[in-house]
């Protein structure tokens, strides 16, 4: 099991203009000294081939994996089409940048279970469709109660009508820790990247002993200020468990 950094842990120091993407990149080799980086689609200042291109020769030069891209498009809604239209295009970025994955959620139910349900099996059809034609694997993540995928039952659900082998699963480490975590095991067979939010050395623990071999991603959403606690949670990761 190795680490990665996402774009998002820090989020407020890129939204304040404290810290580029460029720079973050930098960051994560130099200071943070993990293995990957993670790019949160939020926080691409362009995404033109120059840039990608840029940014992709940068990770190589630093000796950075590029783990995957995380969408901040949600799939779901009651205009499927007009959310594909969006999200569609994040796959041929994502291939630009090397990155053999795109993490992304369902939406929150909208309307009619039913028919929410239908229509966000029919868009994640179509990006499969698109994601085999780029060679990029989906990674779906769970959400929170209220969206179309929550449960593992529902992801299950969503793997069988989708039925394509370009959908895997991005596990939440929360999710191993909370009481669905026996359920959650069972779908690490299909899980192909993982994410914790807060850091928590048992959430890191439960996928190392659960004998998951990925990448997980660090997503800071804390309160303590990005410089200092970012470090920190690498620091005692590799402290509690030796080199992840």
């Amino acid at each position: 099991m190795r680490m990665c950094c996402s774009t998002a842990s820090y989020s407020r120091a890129i939204a304040a203009g404290e810290l580029t993407q460029l720079e973050w990149v930098d960051r994560c080799a130099h200071e943070l000294h993990v293995d990957g980086v993670d790019f949160d689609t939020r926080f691409f200042p362009r995404t033109d081939d120059e840039y990608l291109a840029q940014l992709k020769k940068l990770c190589a030069d630093r000796c950075l994996t590029v783990v995957c891209v995380a969408s901040a498009i949600e799939i779901g809604g009651d205009d499927v089409d007009a959310v594909l239209e969006s999200f569609l295009p994040w796959i041929g970025h994502a291939l630009a940048l090397g990155a053999p994955l795109l993490r992304f959620r369902g939406g929150r139910v909208v309307g009619s279970p039913g028919v929410a349900w239908r229509e966000f099996i029919r868009a994640l059809k179509a990006a499969c469709a698109e994601a085999k034609r780029h060679n990029v694997t989906l990674a779906l993540e769970a959400g929170d109660v209220g969206a179309l995928v929550a449960a593992p039952s529902e992801m299950r659900r969503a793997f069988k009508e989708c039925d394509s082998a370009w959908l895997r699963l991005a596990m939440r480490g929360s999710d191993l820790t909370g009481g669905s975590g026996a359920e959650w095991r069972g779908l690490l067979e299909d899980t192909v990247v993982a994410t914790t939010r807060s850091g928590d050395e048992r959430e890191c623990g439960a996928l190392q002993e659960a004998g998951f071999r990925g990448f997980v991603s660090l997503c800071y959403e804390g309160e303590q200020a990005e410089a200092g606690a970012v470090p920190a949670i690498f620091a005692a990761l590799v402290r509690s468990s030796g080199r992840l």
